[in-house]
């Protein structure tokens, strides 16, 4: 009870952790607004930004796609690319380019669709804005703002149709007929466009979605990309009637992120990153008046050289602020290009100083916050230098403003941002590396606790307690906790450093029950039990190590078996099985993952004829009546038609029939139910599970995924039959059923710890046989055609993480057949898998990250929170697994030695 107590709080810290060292808010409440100007260059401004428009796709083809806006970058235009940061994917691009914000760390557990933390935005800078577009976009800048400051309307999210049939550009057609009938009406020529500091935000979605319908290179994206253009002119054309041509208006044409070649998007490939950057209007500088720079490309167009400007995504919200002379967002991080302005150097000064200050804000909050602790002597040296070159850098600012030196302010304002940017980074992970150290000591003092608990029992021996020890590591703790107290640390951290010397001290008062472990067989046993789960830790990194440890672990299990009599007829067939399967196995770690794009015909349809067969097989080797083989028969059957009826209709570029999807639903069901109409025999239960959990999993591929599931499936299976064979030479599979007890050992033996390994390695095999953990963070909403077309991210993700679990699930199963078949103890067990996840947290604790791709971050907390959590969803499966192994509406056993050992033999054939 006292282990499992300390292991609930030991991995309750140690999972919350990593949400506090990576995934804090960096985003401060309470700023103060920074400065406004009442003459700025430009009184409205008014924003394009088209989703999934990479700037390769708008430089295509000498820009003849975009006539429009080809024609303003010649005439009256600044042409720049914009650097996103990762992840590349529509929140994160929108909260930069609106909020100069890198996305919200602790967002990435929302899917970056709601605000965890409000923040500040242009939008809400300005006296008063409009947003069209799509909900998850506009009306993130409307939670939070100024009451009537920001005005929002979207469509209906259920109109975000992925059907290859959909027609994108109607997305983009309804935005722009809103704004065209918003600019027509009186009242907004008379109460808006007549005011200053207006903003007018038209979010264009349409090419992001035919970027992932179909592809950056089809017609279709260039059709939308055509009535965008379009769309766009008609828009300027309206706003400069309305304005009576005052030449007041500013426009700014952008993307919130890019599209590789598979119309996939959320990582770092330049594709996805750089993203075309078009200004002109009021305040806006002519390319013509700008020189080269040494950090400028050229674009050659018409025999002309056009500079273009490279800049960071965020840099887009100083230089809205600048145009309009609004305050930058309070929490913004971009730094404004001064090349892009045309204005006196006057103007440009202030802007880069408002900027500046707005920045020194955020700085100034991190050093009061360090200053209000009571031992200042403990600041660290690289504090102080930024302290004193910030001040300097200040000063001569004041002094060159006082002299009006515009010139000098701009440079030394650009030196004062880089610089308060460096010093607001080296705040936002001040206690990383303490809270590191003390949560390693804190995991390692764990996994000697629960070794010593596992392989080295006490039971009737009475060790003395080191009082001295004890009395030391209180000592110790308590001038931690005075001393953090005394410089503030938040409470949080002072947990944390506290814990590792309460069970340190713990430890080392017991230290002589830890004797054992030290020995030089135990040392050994040590290194080779690291080794094998390094191992493992690289198959997380690289799927294809999978293979060979797969061969490794098919010899581990062989040895065992040709120890003692000679092998018979049935045993080596068994055997010859097994290696087959093995190598079969492995052979899918080394091809493509599945992903987006990822779509084959001919393997897919290989797949639904061999999981087709194979059932009927299953089900006809069974002593059910006639009647109930039939239905099972003629319901394969037809879930085997529709399922290719629905492939030809994908790829005909047909619309899927409404009866089409709900007959998938309705297949689904009745595979998950199937199982209950067979016996708990170990062996009918397991290959119902098989074979009904199949369907679903059918439904949710793209390729050669179902040929893994029936590969990884028989595998399984005969890992079950070759331990059972090295257990209960005697008894056969067949005889041993879900509900059956036997004697468990008491003590861990290397046959137990292989076992182990084995299941944590079929473990990994299900994630990552056909890269299905990745899918869950890189979106393709080709994997439930199935079932839904329009956009639904619930039902959708709902969908993905079945098809994950499906073959985990079916590993569970194994699991408890496992005990059953090796007598094995259930918490002994669990000890092991607990020892073995733990040491690979322990190197995952190390690899999560904050920044990167969509994917990257979400993988590095995948693996990290799934090794985590495994041994407690392994038990809790396990729990429920009862009642898909044991509930059965039949009791008599159904299958014969003779039919089972046939239906195997097809079942290899197949694979």
């Amino acid at each position: 009870m006292k282990l499992l107590l300390v292991a609930v709080v030991i991995h309750v810290l140690f999972l919350l952790s990593i949400f506090y060292i990576h995934f804090q808010s960096p985003i401060l409440e309470g700023l103060p607004d920074g400065e406004e100007h009442d003459q700025p260059p430009a009184d409205r401004l008014v924003l394009f930004v088209s989703d999934g428009l990479r700037a390769e796709s708008f430089l295509k083809y000498n820009l003849k796609r975009t006539s429009f806006l080809r024609s303003i970058l010649l005439e009256r235009g600044v042409f720049g690319i914009s650097s996103t940061r990762v992840p590349t994917e529509s929140r994160p691009g929108h909260a930069a380019l609106l909020g100069g914000v890198y996305e919200d760390p602790s967002a990435v557990f929302r899917g970056w669709k709601e605000n965890p933390v409000e923040f500040d935005s242009v939008l809400n800078r300005s006296s008063i804005s409009y947003c069209w577009g799509s909900p998850d976009i506009v009306h993130m800048f409307s939670r939070g703002a100024t009451p009537g400051r920001v005005h929002v309307a979207a469509y209906d999210s259920a109109d975000e149709s992925f059907a290859l049939s959909a027609n994108t550009s109607l997305l983009d057609i309804w935005v722009f007929d809103r704004v065209r009938s918003f600019l027509s009406s009186e009242p907004t020529k008379r109460d808006v466009l007549s005011k200053k500091k207006v903003i007018l935000f038209l979010h264009l979605l349409g090419l992001d979605t035919a970027g992932h319908v179909h592809k950056p290179h089809s017609e279709l994206f260039t059709e939308n990309l055509i009535t965008v253009d379009r769309g766009i002119e008609s828009i300027v054309e309206q706003v400069e009637r309305a304005t009576e041509n005052d030449g007041r208006t500013a426009y700014i044409f952008t993307s919130d992120h890019g599209m590789t070649d598979q119309g996939s998007h959320g990582a770092g490939d330049p594709l996805e990153t750089e993203t075309p950057f078009l200004a002109w209007g009021a305040g806006i500088n002519y390319w013509q008046g700008v020189n080269p720079g040494p950090d400028r490309s050229i674009l050659e167009m018409d025999d002309k050289t056009i500079p273009v400007h490279h800049i960071h995504q965020a840099d887009a919200a100083p230089l809205m602020a600048a145009l309009l002379g609004i305050s930058v967002p309070k929490n913004s991080l971009g730094k404004l290009p001064r090349s892009f302005l045309n204005v006196s150097e006057e103007y440009a000064a202030w802007s880069m100083r408002n900027n500046a200050n707005q920045l020194l804000a955020q700085y100034n909050r991190w050093q009061r916050e360090s200053e209000s602790k009571m031992l200042q002597w403990l600041t660290s040296t690289k504090q102080t230098s930024f302290k004193v070159l910030i001040e300097a850098l200040q000063k001569e600012i004041e002094d060159a403003v006082s002299r009006k030196q515009y010139s000098d302010v701009q440079s030394l304002c650009k030196m004062l941002m880089d610089t308060t940017l460096t010093a607001i980074e080296y705040f936002q992970s001040y206690y990383k590396p303490h809270l590191f150290l003390a949560l390693t000591l804190t995991m390692f003092g764990w996994l000697l606790l629960l070794a010593k608990d596992t392989f080295a029992p006490t039971a009737g021996r009475i060790f003395a307690v080191s009082r001295s020890v004890a009395l030391a590591a209180i000592l110790f703790a308590t001038i931690i906790v005075i001393f953090n107290v005394a410089q503030n640390t938040p409470k949080v951290v002072v947990l944390y450093f506290v814990v590792p010397i309460v069970l340190w001290g713990y430890i080392g008062s017991y230290w002589r029950e830890y004797a054992p472990l030290l020995r030089g067989k135990a040392v050994l046993y040590f290194m080779g039990f690291v080794i094998a789960t390094e191992a493992l830790v690289l198959a997380f990194m690289d799927r294809r190590l999978l293979a060979p440890l797969l061969w490794v672990h098919c010899l581990l299990v062989i040895k065992p078996l040709l120890k003692g009599n000679a092998l018979n007829a049935s045993s080596r067939w068994m055997l010859v099985r097994w290696v087959a399967c093995n190598v079969l196995l492995s052979g899918f770690f080394v091809l493509p993952t599945i992903g987006r794009d990822s779509s084959n015909v001919l393997l897919l349809c290989t797949s639904i004829l061999a999981w087709t067969v194979t059932n009927l097989v299953v089900v006809n080797g069974t002593k059910h009546s006639s009647l109930y083989k039939g239905f099972v028969g003629v319901v394969q059957l037809l879930q085997a038609t529709n399922y290719l009826l629905v492939i030809y209709y994908i790829e005909t570029s047909q619309a899927i029939p409404q009866w089409s999807r709900w007959l998938c639903w309705v297949f689904s069901a009745l595979g998950m139910l199937a199982p209950f109409f067979s016996t708990i025999s170990i062996a009918d239960r397991i290959l119902a599970l098989f074979s009904g959990l199949s369907g679903p999993y059918m439904m949710l591929s793209l390729s050669y995924e179902p040929l893994f599931l029936l590969c990884f499936c028989y595998t399984l299976y005969l890992w079950m039959a070759v331990e059972n064979t090295i257990c209960n030479r005697e008894t056969k599979l067949e005889q041993l059923n879900f509900r059956t007890q036997q004697q468990a050992e008491g003590t861990i033996t290397f046959n137990h710890t292989r076992r182990t390994f084995g299941f944590m390695l079929f473990l990994l095999a299900s994630f990552f046989g056909t890269g299905n953990l990745a899918t869950v963070s890189s979106f393709d909403p080709n994997w439930v055609r199935c079932f839904v077309s329009t956009f639904s991210p619930f039902t959708m993700m709902a969908l993905i993480v079945l098809k994950l679990l499906i073959p985990v699930v079916l590993l569970i199963c194994v699991l408890k057949a496992m005990v059953i078949v090796t007598s094995v103890q259930k918490t002994k067990m669990f000890n092991l898998t607990l020892i073995v996840c733990d040491w690979m947290c322990l190197n995952f604790f190390f690899l999560v990250r904050n920044e990167g791709s969509w994917m990257e971050i979400g993988s590095s907390i995948s693996h990290f929170v799934i090794l985590e959590c495994t041994t407690i969803v392994v038990m809790m499966m396990y729990e429920l697994a009862r009642i898909v192994t044991e509930v059965s509406f039949r009791s008599k056993p159904l299958r014969t030695q003779q039919t089972l050992d046939q239906d195997l033999v097809l079942f290899l054939c197949i694979v």
